[in-house]
């Protein structure tokens, strides 16, 4: 037995646990982020710079098909057809690469064989999915990381860092819902109506709920408004006169979708005369019927 074998040995016997634990140069860590109902990870190990300068076109060589990461090649992993930088990615799991160069573009390559080692560098092959990214300059990071930083309800932005050099990549999702609505159907729902809340005291006067088009969807609002965040929402439809809300920021961007909460407008003579909103339980919370 050699001397080092020798006392790996007898650490073992030592130290509780030491023949299991181990300590890597770039340790393993994955990120994960949920829009809509899509699931979105990457699994990859995180190599540290350790005072290495020249991090891109010195660690990393130009021209070179480099994985994110270290160890085993990093990968994203996706559970429904998604979009990256407009480019279709059918669900399932991939290995990352990037080709860098110290001009222009990078490409970002999506290898459907997932369990690669990060020197076996894969030739482009019609399987593959590749797109030019841009890169952008960075405070420096110490450690490669992977992120979410920016979260929307129909996307996301994922993002590379790592030395002086950041790329982003836009990630687009199947909508659940559809958010636009036909001119030619919102005539019907269009108007104020008189709001009650099923628990208010029956003294309490009404709120007005009022329904108006605006750039290809159906809004409404409550007068007064009862929160900040309540101030616009769109009617998303569920089918024909069901609706659930899509609040909206001061960007009308939609930033949340209640489906705890059904608008059920009904309708006599092809105009809506009454609503009956219901919660989670599919009880009854609040009605309304149309002002005169």
């Amino acid at each position: 037995m050699s001397l080092r074998l020798g006392l790996l040995y007898g650490l073992s016997l030592v130290l509780p646990g030491a023949a299991v634990a181990q300590v890597r140069a770039s340790e393993m860590a994955s990120v994960s982020q949920t829009v809509d109902g899509t699931k979105l990870t990457v699994s990859y190990s995180r190599p540290r710079a350790r005072t290495r300068d020249s991090l891109f076109g010195k660690v990393v060589t130009w021209g070179e098909v480099w994985t994110p990461g270290a160890n085993l090649a990093t990968t994203f992993e996706v559970s429904k057809n998604v979009k990256l930088d407009g480019h279709p990615v059918p669900k399932g799991k991939y290995s990352v690469w990037m080709v860098v160069r110290p001009k222009g573009d990078w490409t970002f390559v999506l290898d459907p064989r997932a369990d690669l080692f990060h020197m076996q560098h894969p030739d482009s092959t019609a399987e593959q999915i590749r797109f030019p990214v841009r890169t952008v300059e960075q405070p420096f990071s110490e450690v490669l990381t992977w992120s979410f930083p920016d979260v929307g309800i129909s996307g996301a932005t994922l993002l590379m860092q790592w030395g002086f050099v950041s790329v982003p990549v836009r990630i687009e999702v199947e909508p659940t819902y559809g958010l636009g609505f036909p001119r030619s159907e919102a005539g019907p729902y269009l108007g104020t109506y008189d709001y009650r809340w099923n628990e208010a005291p029956a003294t309490a006067k009404p709120e007005g709920f009022i329904v108006w088009y605006e750039n290809g969807s159906l809004l409404a609002r409550w007068d007064p408004i009862p929160y900040p965040e309540w101030s616009k929402f769109a009617l998303i439809r569920l089918k024909d006169g069901s609706f659930i809300p899509g609040f909206m920021d001061a960007k009308n961007q939609i930033f949340d979708v209640e489906k705890g909460m059904v608008f059920e407008f009904k309708l006599e003579n092809g105009r809506a005369v009454s609503i009956a909103v219901r919660g989670e339980d599919d009880k009854v919370m609040a009605t309304a019927v149309r002002r005169q």
